[in-house]
């Protein structure tokens, strides 16, 4: 017989316990992953488009997001956005866009809480969709992509591509309204995606409502300071399209904003900058705009999640001098101490499982049975909002738990010793393992955790000893 017995007991403490490392979540097939109740965020992301990770001045400034381009590779001490390509090219073949898609996931998903598919595909530009724009295309990408990100991760945040503000475009071309076969309408293009079923393949919706010449606080169309729908509030006007399709659930993430700031007088006259200069306001405009920003969108727009400025530090990333990134950027400008200094929201509660010790391991010999012997093993809640909480047996090979499974409720600051018994008798020397998983109401980087439990039977022990060395004073 070899058995595992979990008891539990409950006390109450304000010690916070060591958190056990993130597991890994089992693979499931893109056809498995069930399209329910959109994840979402617990606090309100504050957040930087980065050139360099410069996640040090990030966190001075009270920032806990930055959006990147490329996978990090490892955990970042902010969460991370990371933007993936998804183009009219991947259209070829989209078996392979999902692979790619899903390697990244499975590879980076312990480093990545959340995906953007692809950017401004309302546009033809390089930087865009790349051919003339069709919204059911760019969901067949999106849909793929969900997909294969969730078989993977579950919990992470799918975002949709930020669209780009385009003005009212007149006329249609191929039969899309508001298309000149360049670039579409933003409203008209959401509409589209609606109809292709790009709702049922996002968490939220994203968009770059970039402030241009209008104040932070400027009413969106048909006031004439945001005309075509050229202001930071144009956003209102999208998520008045999600309500009226069913989305209102669906949050929205400003995946860019920003304004822009006046480049060297020689870049004035590069033509690159005659679309542009419209648009410019003046340092001390740009830091009181995005700071009304923040304050304007957390106050008012409870179904916006997360903003990303446009830009932390492109300025300072080796772009020529007329480069027009170079001067949405904060760093070394007014904006960055008027953003540090800026309140920030603290969000809602959030609990947090921590469990310790991370494993458990019991080493005897064959001789040695029967025996029984019992760990102790901590599990509380760290955060602050309770939770519920279940307990089930995991046995990949041969240690069968025996397990009470109880479940309840823990509060904040509420912890339990959990009572792990091993009992083995007649077994032969080998490995065997099992585990207690522990799972939760809440989705978190420790949640669920997996205790793994491994019983060495070998045929002879040997102990070593060290020889004491004392220090001489």
């Amino acid at each position: 017989m070899l058995t595992l017995l979990v008891l539990f007991t409950t006390l109450r403490t304000d010690a916070q316990t060591p958190a056990l490392n993130e597991v890994e979540t089992p693979v499931l097939s893109a056809a498995e992953v069930a399209v329910s109740t959109p994840a979402t965020l617990d606090t309100f992301g504050y957040g930087f488009n980065v050139a360099a990770w410069d996640t040090s001045r990030l966190q001075s400034m009270g920032f806990n997001w930055m959006k990147v381009f490329n996978p990090p590779g490892s955990r970042q001490p902010v969460n991370v956005l990371l933007r993936l390509d998804a183009n009219a090219g991947h259209l070829s073949d989209v078996d392979d866009f999902g692979d790619n898609i899903q390697a990244i996931a499975q590879n980076n998903g312990a480093y990545i809480e959340a995906y953007e598919i692809g950017n401004e595909p309302n546009l033809d530009a390089s930087y865009g969709w790349t051919d003339a724009p069709n919204a059911a295309d760019y969901v067949t990408l999106l849909c793929e992509a969900y997909g294969r990100i969730k078989a993977v991760d579950p919990d992470a945040i799918v975002v949709s591509a930020g669209l780009a503000p385009t003005g009212r475009v007149t006329g249609s071309w191929n039969g899309h309204a508001g298309h000149n076969g360049l670039f579409q309408d933003e409203r008209e293009f959401f509409k589209e995606f609606v109809t292709a079923g790009g709702g049922n393949c996002v968490d939220a919706v994203g968009y770059h409502p970039y402030g241009y010449a209008a104040d932070y606080d400027n009413p969106p169309d048909p006031d004439p300071g945001c005309t075509n729908g050229f202001c930071f509030r144009g956003v209102e006007k999208l998520y008045e399209l999600m309500q009226a399709n069913g989305l209102a659930d669906k949050k929205v993430w400003a995946t860019e904003f920003g304004w822009i700031v006046s480049p060297p007088d020689e870049c004035l006259n590069d033509g690159s900058w005659d679309g542009r200069t419209w648009q410019i306001v003046s340092e001390v405009e740009q830091a009181t705009n995005l700071v009304g920003a923040y304050d304007f969108a957390t106050t008012n727009w409870p179904w916006m999640e997360a903003m990303f400025v446009f830009n932390l530090n492109f300025n300072h990333a080796g772009l020529s001098t007329c480069e027009q990134m170079r001067y949405y950027a904060v760093q070394d400008r007014p904006a960055e101490s008027a953003l540090a200094a800026m309140p920030k929201v603290s969000g809602a509660p959030i609990g947090e499982l921590a469990v310790t010790p991370q494993s458990i391991t019991v080493i005897v010999t064959p001789t040695q049975q029967p025996f029984m012997i019992t760990q102790t093993v901590m599990v509380a809640n760290v955060g602050t909002k309770g939770f519920d909480y279940g307990v089930t047996a995991v046995y990949p090979n041969a240690l069968t738990p025996a397990i009470i499974s109880p479940t309840g409720r823990l509060n904040p600051g509420e912890q339990r010793s959990v009572q792990v018994v091993i009992e083995s008798d007649g077994h032969t020397d080998g490995v065997y393992t099992g585990a207690v998983a522990i799972s939760t109401t809440i989705s978190s980087e420790t949640s669920p955790a997996m205790l793994p439990v491994t019983l060495y039977i070998f045929n002879e022990l040997h102990q070593t000893f060290l020889p004491l060395v004392e220090q001489e004073n």
